[in-house]
């Protein structure tokens, strides 16, 4: 069901429910007052005839009956005295009536109470004790509320047609206020129906609204940006990997193809084979390198994570970089260890948080003139801090954003080896460990790496 539909139908609910309400609260109070009334009018009939029979002189029970046929103040009355025996002493019924006798539990309610009011057939009674001389006598007066019952029938009548009234008005302002509410939302529905990864840069008019819509339609248009941004990395990433991917391989085709033209001798084989093999260690490293990424890729669900020790994988460093350039040099620096080791745990995977570290020191070292990187550990209240310096020519300010891109390299250092996947990679793995990276540009860089310590990982 469409939610304009479900508005407009909870909305009439509610409103009828509370037309249903005040209708039958008008009805059953008009009714109590109706029934008050009666009884009074009853109890005056009672008095008036126990009056007349016991108060005045000289009237008797025939001269009673013709003042009790000509007077009208009640329909289809029905009169019955009772004296202290509960028997019959008087009694009228107008023509066309019902006779409504009281039997002798009403007569004794009647007398313990004073009065006691019935329903009996559609015709409302009421039963007065009066004592007179010690002796206790009831008066049973009974009669047709005609002209009440009509004035609630009326009233009934009138209050269902204005609550069917009330419930189709209720209905139809529902479904306009309905529809002009979900209007908002159904032209967003119509701009996403028109984005498609063709055309990522088109944006949702958000009618500068500040209301729920508003920010539903800030929110799509945010996502289109991440969406649009993602598309466009990912459109760079494989096409700068199809380049990279295809150079190596088109030179060990066309080596191999020559090779296979004429007959070589063997140092000639020996060259061409040492020059396949450059080629395939080259292919293997940027293979190696888009498996990294694509590992780190995502979220945390489904590798391994357990308390790391930062200071333990910074001492790690030193030596291996010997191992993949003898020039390279890393100089550690550690602040005043904290006295709560605490502070020194990080939690995340143990080897891609040192992949991350070291591709940042090797970065440095790679483009220092003196191939020196000088790494320092700081102890922030609720995080650790590592900054990687290097005495290189810098980073320029307009590229501080375009490093982190796979692939990308400065056209001042388009000649130094690498394919531009390190600082990706590293980035890619800190935001993974909930971790920042900003790189200082200036004479050198330095790129200030935090993580959160392990007691904070899990609220961030």
């Amino acid at each position: 069901m469409k939610i304009k539909y479900r508005i407009t139908i909870i909305f009439t609910l509610i409103v009828s429910s509370i037309l249903f309400l005040l209708c039958f609260s008008v009805y059953y109070f008009f009714d109590l007052k109706r029934e008050s009334e009666f009884k009074k009018r009853l109890k005056n009939r009672t008095r008036f005839t126990i009056n007349l029979l016991k108060k005045v002189e000289g009237i008797n029970k025939d001269l009673l009956g013709k003042i009790d046929a000509s007077t009208y103040t009640l329909e289809s009355k029905s009169i019955i005295v009772y004296d202290q025996n509960d028997k019959e002493e008087y009694s009228y019924t107008e023509e066309g009536a019902m006779r409504i006798e009281a039997n002798k539990t009403i007569l004794e309610k009647a007398k313990k109470n004073g009065d006691y009011y019935f329903i009996k057939d559609d015709h409302e009674a009421v039963a007065v004790a009066y004592t007179d001389n010690q002796n206790t006598f009831v008066v049973v007066t009974a009669a047709y509320d005609k002209d009440g019952f009509q004035k609630l029938s009326m009233l009934a009548l009138i209050l269902s047609l204005s609550w069917v009234t009330g419930v189709l008005i209720t209905f139809l302002s529902g479904l306009l206020f309905s529809m002009r509410l979900v209007l908002p939302i159904r032209n967003i529905i119509n701009e996403v129906k028109k984005i498609s990864s063709q055309n990522l840069s088109r944006r949702i008019d958000t009618y500068k609204s500040k209301d729920e819509l508003g920010e539903l339609a800030s929110t799509f248009n945010e996502l289109l940006t991440r969406l649009q941004e993602s598309f466009d990395i990912q459109g760079r990433f494989i096409a700068n990997a199809s380049h990279e991917l295809s150079t190596p391989l088109a030179s060990i085709s066309s080596q191999l193809e020559i090779a296979l033209q004429n007959e070589r001798s063997t140092d000639e084989y020996k060259t061409l084979i040492y020059s396949v093999y450059e080629d395939v260690r080259t292919l293997t490293q940027l293979t190696r390198s888009l498996l990294e990424i694509a590992k780190a890729s995502g979220t945390t669900d489904g590798i391994e994570l357990s308390l790391v020790r930062v200071d333990e994988l910074l001492m790690k460093i030193p030596a291996e970089l010997k191992k993949s350039d003898a020039r390279y040099n890393a100089e550690l620096h550690f602040d005043s260890f904290p006295d709560d080791e605490d502070r020194l745990l990080v939690f995340g995977n143990a080897d891609l948080l040192y992949s991350a570290i070291k591709n940042i020191v090797i970065n440095a070292c790679k483009y220092s003139e003196d191939h020196q990187a000088n790494v320092s550990l700081h102890f922030l209240e609720a995080s650790v801090q590592i900054r990687v310096a290097d005495n290189g020519p810098g980073i320029k300010k307009e590229e501080l954003e375009l490093v982190f891109q796979p692939f990308y390299r400065s056209k001042d250092n388009i000649t130094t080896q690498g394919f531009g996947l390190g600082l990706s990679l590293a980035s890619t793995i800190i935001k993974l460990h909930k971790g920042t990276i900003k790189p200082v540009a200036g004479k050198g860089t330095v790129f200030v790496i935090e993580f959160p310590i392990a007691r904070f990982f899990h609220v961030l």
